[in-house]
This record gives structure tokens, sequence and C-alpha cells, in this order.
């Protein structure tokens, strides 16, 4: 054990777990019957020994104490982050305009349509570059405008408006969801259904269900209905036919690959039938609509294959699909991030620490934003300070450590 942090003012859900558990009059012994694991594995989380790196073990602690996640991981204090002002600011903003259907005060005369898509896909490119202090603030005069044209457009500009609001709509939904604002990325996700329903296509209903089963799985006892959303690949198969249906619609079967992960099953299926889905783009011709997925392709379907076995804890497949995946040719920063994540995580569970921070650094220089605000990369660096070799918890380990929240800045 390192000697820096004898005293742990680091911040880990183990101690949040402690405190709770105390507060409640529960033994160890009583906490662990309820989560289902031995008092010794609750002993270690409690004491930092161990990190709590399952989220079935965490929506497990969570229910057992009757808490939400937030009190535990202590996400709700990240909103007032400096690297979140921007998008936390505009967060009314975006739902008033969510609220109102941009029926709101404002004076200035809304964008022309090109404008609109022009500014559309301006916004989809902050949301994969993790950009989200930038993305934020166009939110709600982005929504605004599209409203206001779905109200006037007749003809073809209508379905071009349509298809804005349901592209905006999903951009606010991935990052209200990352950001922490869950019933925001609801709210936005039936705007997905709601404009979809206008234009016809299965883009919507696929991104919508996408967006609640990402909602689901982050909340304890609904790894069920997080599956159930994600099932609609099934209703939806006969029907996929644009680049734009068969990106959304493959991104989904990849959703429901996590889940099923996370609920102990294989989720070879779900990965397998989304390689098909990759194959079927070439054929499927260009699409000049704005409700896409264009990260979806061969290397993110790896990527998620990744992920899948992370969520089994297979830290070993993990490293053997890393080096079939070159990074560079991950679309989106987001997900490049991602790569380094999975990688870094499964070191740590292999305990080579040294291998799991160049991984990690790695992962916030690409995309700090997300990086930073991610619970699991937080709950793994503060066990790393407590468990990693003097030479690096005092070196690049200790200052990540303390630019993510783990220990105090």
């Amino acid at each position: 054990m390192s000697n820096d942090l004898g005293h742990d003012d680091g911040r880990y859900i183990g101690r949040q777990v402690r405190a709770i558990r105390a507060r409640r009059g529960i033994s160890q012994q009583v906490l662990a019957d309820r989560v289902g694991v031995s008092r010794g594995a609750i002993a270690k989380y409690e004491n930092g020994e161990r990190p709590v790196d399952s989220r079935r073990t965490l929506h497990a602690l969570a229910q057992a104490l009757g808490v939400a996640l937030g009190d535990l991981t202590g996400d709700h204090r990240d909103r007032l982050d400096p690297i979140s002002a921007g998008f936390h600011a505009a967060v009314s903003d975006i739902e008033t305009a969510l609220w109102t259907h941009g029926n709101t005060t404002t004076t200035r005369a809304p964008r022309n349509l090109d404008e609109l898509t022009a500014t559309t896909k301006y916004a989809a490119d902050l949301r994969r570059a993790c950009d989200y202090a930038t993305l934020g603030p166009l939110l709600a005069p982005l929504l605004n405008d599209c409203y206001r044209h779905t109200r006037d457009a007749t003809g073809a500009a209508r379905d071009r408006t349509w298809d804005a609001l349901a592209a905006v709509a999903y951009i606010t939904a991935q990052s209200a969801a990352r950001r922490g604002y869950p019933s925001l990325a609801w709210t936005a996700a039936q705007e997905i259904e709601r404009a979809t329903e206008n234009i016809g296509g299965t883009g919507g209903p696929a991104a919508a269900a996408y967006i609640r089963s990402q909602i689901l799985l982050a909340r304890p006892g609904s790894f069920a209905a997080a599956f159930d959303n994600a099932r609609t690949v099934d209703r939806l198969a006969p029907d996929v036919r644009t680049l734009g249906e068969i990106e959304t619609y493959g991104m989904l079967h990849l959703q429901a690959a996590l889940v099923t992960a996370a609920l102990g099953g294989d989720p070879t299926d779900h990965l397998d039938e989304a390689d098909e889905q990759v194959a079927r783009l070439e054929q499927a011709g260009p699409d000049s609509t704005l409700l896409r997925n264009p990260t979806f392709d061969a290397a993110n379907v790896t990527l998620w294959r990744m992920s899948a076995a992370m969520e089994r804890r297979e830290p070993g497949q993990v490293l053997e699909l890393a080096p079939t995946l070159a990074p560079e040719t991950i679309a989106a920063e987001g997900r490049r991030a991602q790569y380094f994540v999975e990688i870094g995580r499964a070191h740590a569970l292999r305990r080579d620490y040294r291998s799991s921070l160049h991984a990690l650094l790695r992962a916030e220089h690409i995309a700090p934003q997300q990086v930073r605000g991610m619970t699991h990369v937080r709950e793994l660096v503060g066990h790393m300070m407590r468990s990693a070799r003097r030479d690096l918890t005092t070196g690049d380990l200790g200052r990540l450590a303390k630019r993510i929240g783990a220990v105090p800045a």
C-alpha cells in the first residue's frame, strides 16, 4: 500500500458506502447478504482496498442501502466542476426549449434551413468530440429555431425541419445523459420520437430506444427495463433500409449487447448482428438525413466488444481485442477515449497499474471533459492511489487523481 494517502482523504465509492451504512445502522454482514457478496468484500470496498468497478455491484449497493447512485458516486457534485460549467449553465434554457416546444420570448429571427442544417452538423461534431462546454449554449437556440420552423414550413422544407429537430434532440439527449441529467435526456428522447412521427422511418424510434436504454442502465433496479428498450431492435428489423436507419439500428444492437453483458448473459448475438449491419452500410447509398450516427462502423463494433468484455470482467479478452483495433481508425474523440479507458480498466484488473495509468492518461488527453466525469475512472484512479507504488502516486497518477477529483486538489 502507498503511504501517501494513509489518512485517505480521497473520494471513492466505498467511503460513501461505509458512511451511509453506519447512518442506516446496518452491519457489514447484513449489507453483504443484501448485495450477495461476502462480508470481507464489503470491508475491502469500504477500506478502499478494492474498487467498485462493476456496474452490477454498484447498483446492488445502492439498492441495498436505499440511495441513488449519485449518493455513492458523488456525480451530482461534478455538475459544478469548471470543465462542465458551460453545459450546466445552459440546462435551464434547454429544458425551457423542450418543455415549451420553442414557444419562448426570443426576438432573434430563426436561422434559415441551410443555416439550421449547418449548425446541426456542427453541434453533432462537438458532441462526438465531447466538447460539452461549447455545445451546451448552442442547444437551446438550435432547438427553438427547429420548433419555429416546424410551425411554418411546408412540403420538402417541412421534412427537413422535422429531421433537424430529431437530430438536435438526439444530440441533446446524448449530451444530457453524459453530463448527469437523465430526466432531461429522457425528455429529449421523447422529442426524437415526436419529430420522426412527422416524417416516418425507423431512425427515430431506434435512437430514442438507445438513449432510454442507456439512461436505465445507469439506474439501480432498471437493468430489465434497459434490456426491454434495447430489444426494440426486434420490432424495427424488417423496416431498416436507409443509411441513417442502419446506423441507429446498429447502435441499438451494440447497446443491447452491453445490457446483456451487464445482466451476465452472452452478448455475442447482438455484436454479430451489429457486424452484419456494418456490412450493409456500403450498399445503403447516400442519405441526406441529419439523424445519423456515423460513428457506427467496424471499428466501433470492436470497441463495444471490448466494453462488453469489460462488463463481464474479462480483462484478457479486452487486451486481446485491443491490438486488433487501431485507435486512429475510431472516428469520434469520445469513442477513441473510451478505447483507452477500457484498456486502462483491463490492466488495472490485472494490477498492472503503470500500464493502466498510461492508457488513462491517453484517454484524458483525447477527451478530457468526458473522461474526468467518468465514475469508474475516478474509482479506479482512487484505488490505484491507495495501492500503487509511491513513484506512481507522487507523479502522473497523483496529478490525474486531482484533476478528476479522486483526491482533494
